[in-house]
């Protein structure tokens, strides 16, 4: 049987792991059983084993407690959203999911929580009140924002399964920018740092493409390790396997494909990153901050992938029985 290897990726950013990361594993695991988020025994134990406290311990290394807190449970929300829409029934009911989005932005909005509230939306609530509690509400309307791109992008996806729709690479690629969940996280690096980014630098050209770019990095990092888990639930929502079925390749050919174009990504941005223009020196060190928590954030997921049981990633895969699995 042929067996190949999972590539390693190019990474060249500085790992660290925040001070506080043990206190944050107890404070996770509390807060999503007081929110009754875990359903049965076998999820908590997936839960555990999947270390997200861990992905945000390294992504946010110098912020302090609470707003690591807040940081890891909002991860932890949208990781638990999306594992929900991908194995229930709501994972082919698009409109299902948009009346949920649309209590969702009540709650965000403000509006009194009830007995007749999901898990989610209570959860939802104590999110807001909590961000609101140390952020201000400028910077609260740019998450809300990034985040509704995120349930918007879950929406998309629902619907294309409903539909039996497979995207193409570069519609995907559009797609998986927002269900990556990456723009609201972009946005904690402003918050978990308390860093002031005017309007003027958020609509600067260079940085919106510096942060796409990061989002590209993760995401299709994340294609690439995801596989097992991806091929084992039978979702084609995978950059990977796209490229495999539109090109008519191997999954051993694409698999290296999308290495490629993480590698060359990670090189472009360096290579962007170089041309950022002088603001001012209270600018430039806050966007010095900013580039600092993009960094973080890449080399966090990197590193998570080793220390996570999340996806069972093991070190080889065979190809014959993934190609079956593919095809069931």
């Amino acid at each position: 049987m042929n067996e190949f290897t999972l590539p390693e990726l190019y990474c060249p950013f500085p790992y660290q792991i925040n001070k506080y990361a043990d206190v944050l594993e107890k404070h996770a695991l509390e807060w999503v059983l007081k929110y009754n988020l875990l359903i049965d025994e076998s999820y908590y134990q997936y839960f555990c084993k999947s270390k997200i406290f861990l992905l945000i311990a390294g992504s946010y290394p110098y912020c302090d407690l609470e707003e690591l807190k807040v940081a890891n449970d909002w991860l932890t929300w949208m990781i638990f959203l999306d594992d929900y829409y991908d194995t229930s029934d709501f994972k082919n009911k698009p409109e299902l999911i948009k009346k949920l989005h649309n209590r969702f932005f009540e709650i965000l909005s403000g509006a009194e929580i009830t007995n007749q509230d999901t898990p989610y939306s209570h959860a939802l609530n104590n999110l807001r009140h909590r961000t609101l509690k140390i952020g201000n509400p400028r910077w609260f309307h740019f998450f809300v924002c990034a985040l509704s791109e995120f349930l918007d992008g879950c929406v998309q996806e629902a619907h294309n399964r409903a539909n039996g729709i497979l995207p193409d690479v570069e519609t995907y690629i559009i797609l998986r920018r927002l269900t990556g969940g990456m723009g609201p996280l972009f946005e904690l690096i402003e918050f978990c740092n308390h860093l002031e980014i005017p309007y003027l630098l958020r609509e600067n050209i260079i940085l919106k493409k510096l942060k796409m770019m990061s989002n590209n990095i993760i995401c299709w990092c994340n294609d690439i390790y995801s596989i097992p888990k991806e091929l084992r639930i039978g979702d084609p929502h995978n950059l990977v396997l796209l490229l495999k079925n539109h090109k008519k390749i191997s999954l051993k050919h694409a698999i290296t494909q999308v290495s490629e174009m993480h590698d060359q990504e990670v090189q472009r941005m360096i290579e962007l990153e170089s041309t950022l223009p002088c603001l001012g020196q209270e600018l430039d060190a806050e966007l010095a901050k900013y580039i600092s928590g993009i960094h973080a954030w890449i080399a966090s997921h990197f590193h998570w992938y080793s220390h996570s049981g999340r996806y069972e990633v093991t070190e080889k895969l065979a190809l014959e029985e993934d190609l079956k699995l593919v095809n069931a």
